[in-house]
C-alpha cells in the first residue's frame, strides 16, 4: 500500500531504520513480496532483548502517511522519523528504564 505523494513505504521503513540503528538499536527491515513491508526493532539491552515489536507504514484515509504498531495504533507521521524513534524507543525500551 503506497503512501499517496510520498515516498513508498520501504523507503520511510529504511529512513526509521537508519535512525534507530543510529541510537543503537537492532532493527532489520523485512519486504517479503505479496505481504506489507515492515520494520524488526528489538530492545539492544541483552536482558530485555523481548521487548521488540514491528513498525509498519500505512496512509490515513483522510490523507497522509504514518508509522503504525501492528495493534493498529500510530507512532507518528512517516515524514517525522525522529519523533517516530522517540517514540519507538520509549515504548520499546521502557523496562530497560526501570
Amino acid at each position: 500500500m503506497c503512501c499517496p505523494g510520498h515516498h513508498d513505504p520501504v523507503s520511510h521503513l529504511d529512513e526509521l531504520r537508519q535512525e534507530l540503528t543510529g541510537r543503537g538499536w537492532i532493527t532489520k527491515l523485512l519486504d517479503p513480496g505479496g505481504r506489507r513491508p515492515a520494520l524488526f526493532v528489538q530492545n539492544p539491552d541483552p536482558q530485555v532483548t523481548a521487548l521488540n515489536d514491528h513498525v509498519l507504514v500505512a496512509p490515513l484515509p483522510s490523507g497522509g502517511c504514518w508509522f503504525w504498531w501492528p495493534w493498529a495504533s500510530r507512532i507518528a507521521p512517516a515524514g517525522e522519523v525522529t519523533r517516530a524513534a522517540d517514540r519507538v524507543t520509549h515504548v520499546l525500551g521502557s523496562a530497560a528504564a526501570g
